[in-house]
């Protein structure tokens, strides 16, 4: 529930496209949590921690996973710069007046997003999260190592460890949506291209920044 990859995703999602996707993604972290909460219990957990070299090879397919994010959300964040250096001699040659013509100015960007770009879709936007956070493979050994301590004494771990993982996970979704909550309410006053401009810089940054971490092992 730190700020990590997942909430930068989160949050560029209802910037860039709306709640309804941000909320796919965010039941796609949840259910890729899930899966390696499952994974875990199996065993591969325990594998990966004993696999020096299955473990790096998993942490380096993740950090380029999010190294892919950051180069996108980089170029995002240019394509705004270069619209909006374009933008005064635009509506400089547009002799008719919007208003006059019941179109948009040419040239202009659809709210929310640089010119050309729809953002994903609900089904891509469960991808993205679903990637997000099962290309980290520090999820499940995390769970696995943290989650055994606090069975209660006298039940099962078979049944104590996946019942706090549920809870774990449940508490996981609270969070992402209430998040997602806030920052729509916000949404209004951070729309704006220069905004939306430094929100796709500091994705950009972040998700360098994480790749770069989980790569080192860090």
């Amino acid at each position: 529930m730190t700020p990590g990859p997942d909430l930068v995703m989160i949050t560029n999602l209802v910037l860039n496209g709306s709640l309804r996707v941000a909320t796919a993604a965010a039941l796609g972290m949840i259910t890729a949590g899930a899966v390696q909460a499952g994974l875990g219990a199996a065993g591969l957990a325990a594998l990966l921690a004993a696999s020096p070299g299955l473990f790096a090879a998993f942490r380096w397919a993740g950090a380029v996973v999010l190294l892919g994010w950051a180069v996108l959300a980089l170029r995002r964040a240019t394509g705004r710069a270069g619209a909006e250096a374009k933008a005064p001699a635009l509506r400089a040659a547009v002799a008719v007046p919007a208003h006059a013509t019941g179109q948009p100015p040419a040239g202009s960007a659809p709210p929310g997003g640089a010119a050309g770009d729809a953002g994903p879709s609900v089904r891509q936007a469960f991808g993205q999260g679903l990637l997000c956070t099962g290309s980290n493979p520090k999820v499940g050994i995390f769970l696995m190592a943290f989650l055994p301590q606090f069975v209660p004494a006298g039940m099962a771990p078979e049944i104590g460890v996946p019942v706090l993982a549920a809870c774990y996970l449940a508490l996981g979704l609270l969070w992402l949506l209430t998040w997602m909550r806030l920052v729509h309410r916000l949404a209004p006053h951070l729309r704006s291209p220069r905004v939306l401009r430094i929100t796709d810089g500091l994705t950009a940054v972040v998700f360098g920044l994480f790749a770069v971490r989980l790569a080192l092992g860090g």
